[in-house]
């Protein structure tokens, strides 16, 4: 059984009731059908059912049915279904019924409705789905694949640029079917803000049948022209997604949240960055240990229309380029699974509970008039996640988070042990060389505490060390996550990107605000902080992952940094230098590796001090030196397991000093292990 037809039964199935008789096994093949091919659809009953009908309704783009409208329980075609072994039926007298659709029924872009009913003993009548499920009825789409779409950055001045079906191909897509009043309502008109409308998702050939969409957002809900939206799905039909390498969120999704990938709206001076800031911002945050849901990309498609490709470029099927973004929930805030627990949203509260706790909005007050308290370091070290926090703050620093605040753009995760640890989101104005909102959550009190202080520190040198220390493409920091997540919007052997397609759909659209903003060499934004000039080397989505880059890591001429001071260039590295620097830090040491062809290491440390021992993997996608893959408090001199280094690739071996007091210096320069 196809994956996407076992999806459709799994889901019928955990709505069925107990009892029998029931009608099971319902699927279509192919599952993922192409246009004038027929399809069969086949189901199982149960004893004493008989009389088996296929009802088909079949929904044509732009002409969208909601479960709503009167028409969905009107227009159904009714199909007998056979077991006689033949015309498509497998087996004659195996209780699997079929039915064969002929093939005039699959056109291009046409959605599919079936349910399947029958007869029992009682003359009464049993369908599947069964009434009370929450999408009461299968579906199927028809895709032929992508039309070619030619669009111009700015049509009658710059010249149009076609984009084929196989560059299309390239990027996993997500299609909403739905009627265009409810897409517009939901996009553009703020009497309707957060208002759920009604519409079918189609991922990865599934149909997700009577989702709801609206917008997302706050103050900048209606602002860009090109905004957020919000999915929900049907309780019973989460969704398995993946992100753009293929690889599975960590758990099925209940909805998932879509950014328009242009930076704020308010300030969008690096539109054309293509979500690049917010999906690094998110993998950033996960590689050092703090909970933080998944981020990857889709290309959207809004079938509203009849026509796939309008001759006006800015109608049809293709929106372009989104971010998806899980949600706050605890199977998704980490690789490594996390354990149920309270988590809370700084701006909408409650975003999920374990069901045995009794009262979690309690829970919730009690830590925040903890932290209000003035509350000593033992309550801070008894209630707060530190080394979460401390990864959390170093990371707003490197990353330039500058739209965080007490009351926003956060939440919290409660374990089951009583501790809290931040959460990231609404990264949509990062990488920004001044103060605008406060930058910090109210856990920051806990630095008050010159012991938490200190260990917030050290936490800083390392992530400066082992994240923002090399911008090269493998070298298993920001350069080598920016290379890597860039790879899914420039595919190679193509003659074009992602982010100019969007520029295309998006930089002069009759929505967008403001106009003409893609890929500016120069734009001036101006923050509560004050102003600053962005530049980039060259107008395109290369000349701003270079931007990224540059501003965490060292890269500033004359190496003088200082917070707010407004020059993009390394400021991220230097504000967490900033906070990182303390003159008691013992000395860094020295690494060698004793023989060419073993694993004994040496370190040239000071007196007095532990010596930590370390090794990241570096160079090959996923492989990056912040990830905890191998660490050991010992003396100065290690051999380190051979079967730390049985994969092929490459190793880099480090070590730092901790003193009496706690304080840890920076990790030595690396001694390099190459395993083939």
């Amino acid at each position: 059984m196809r994956l996407s037809a076992l999806l459709a039964t799994l889901a019928f199935c955990s709505f069925a009731a107990a009892a029998e008789p029931l009608i099971t096994q319902v699927q279509h093949e192919p599952a993922q059908p192409k246009a004038d091919v027929p399809v069969t659809v086949t189901a199982k009953l149960g004893a004493g059912l008989t009389k088996p009908v296929l009802k088909l309704q079949a929904v044509a783009p732009g002409k969208y049915v909601r479960k709503a409208d009167a028409e969905y329980e009107k227009d159904w075609t009714d199909l007998p279904m056979h077991d006689d072994g033949k015309d498509g039926d497998a087996k004659a007298g195996d209780g699997v019924f079929s039915v064969r659709v002929p093939a005039t029924y699959q056109k291009h872009r046409w959605l599919l409705r079936y349910r399947v009913t029958a007869t029992d003993a009682n003359a009464k009548p049993v369908r599947a789905p069964v009434a009370e499920d929450t999408c009461p009825n299968f579906a199927w789409w028809c895709d032929s694949g992508p039309a070619p779409w030619t669009g111009s950055r700015e049509p009658g001045k710059s010249p149009a640029v076609t984009f084929s079906s196989d560059f299309q191909k390239t990027l996993q897509s997500m299609h909403l079917l739905a009627k265009w009043e409810d897409v517009a309502k939901s996009q553009w008109d703020g009497g309707a803000h957060k208002q759920k409308q009604a519409g079918t998702l189609v991922y990865r050939g599934v149909v997700y049948d009577h989702i709801l969409f609206s917008n997302r957002g706050q103050g900048s809900a209606h602002i860009a022209g090109k905004n957020k939206w919000g999915l929900k799905f049907n309780k019973g039909h989460d969704v398995p997604f993946v992100d753009h390498d293929g690889v599975p969120f960590p758990a099925p999704v209940d909805g998932l949240n879509l950014n328009p990938g242009g930076s704020t709206p308010y300030l969008p001076i690096l539109r054309g960055i293509s979500g690049l800031d917010e999906v690094l911002s998110m993998r950033a945050y996960r590689l050092a240990g703090v909970p933080s849901p998944p981020a990857t990309w889709v290309q959207w498609r809004v079938v509203t229309d009849p026509e796939e490709v309008p001759k006006d470029q800015y109608k049809g099927d293709l929106w372009g380029l989104y971010v998806a973004i899980g949600e706050m929930e605890p199977e998704l805030l980490s690789d490594r699974k996390l354990p149920n627990g309270l988590i809370v949203s700084s701006q909408s509260g409650i975003k999920h509970a374990p069901k045995d706790m009794a009262e979690p909005q309690k829970e919730w007050e009690k830590f925040l008039n903890g932290m209000r308290s003035n509350p000593k370091e033992e309550w801070w070290r008894a209630n707060l996640n530190l080394p979460d926090y401390y990864s959390f703050h170093a990371m707003n620093r490197l990353l330039g988070n500058v739209d965080l605040r007490p009351d926003g753009n956060h939440g919290y995760y409660r374990r089951p042990d009583g501790k809290w640890a931040p959460i990231p989101w609404d990264n949509d104005m990062m990488f920004v060389p001044r103060h605008h909102q406060p930058g910090y959550i109210e856990a920051i009190n806990c630095l008050k505490h010159p012991a938490i202080a200190l260990e917030y520190r050290n936490r800083a040198r390392e992530v400066l060390d082992l994240f923002a220390s090399d911008s090269s493409e493998r070298g298993g920091q920001v350069g080598q996550l920016a290379a890597d997540l860039s790879a899914a919007l420039a595919p190679k052997n193509q003659n074009t990107d992602w982010p100019r397609l969007d520029e295309a759909k998006w930089n002069h659209h009759p929505r967008i605000n403001p106009k003409g903003g893609y890929f500016l060499l120069s734009a001036e934004g101006s923050y509560f902080g004050g102003p600053f000039t962005r530049k980039i080397a060259t107008a395109d989505f290369a000349g701003l992952k270079k931007y990224v880059v540059d501003f965490c890591t060292d890269t500033r001429p004359g190496k003088k940094y200082a917070p707010n001071d407004g020059d993009p260039r390394g400021y991220g590295w230097g504000y967490l230098a900033h906070e990182a620097k303390d003159d008691k830090i013992p000395a860094t040491p020295t690494v060698t590796r004793t023989q060419p062809d073993g694993f004994a290491f040496t370190a040239k440390t000071p007196d007095k001090t532990t010596t930590e021992w370390r090794v990241g993997r570096v160079g090959q996608r996923g492989w990056y030196e912040l990830d905890d893959y191998w660490k050991k408090d010992a003396g100065p001199e290690m051999t380190i397991p051979a079967e730390v280094f049985k994969a092929a690739g490459e190793y880099r071996v480090r070590a730092r000093s901790r003193d009496a007091t706690g304080r840890a210096g920076h990790w030595s320069s690396p001694a390099t292990v190459t395993v083939k």
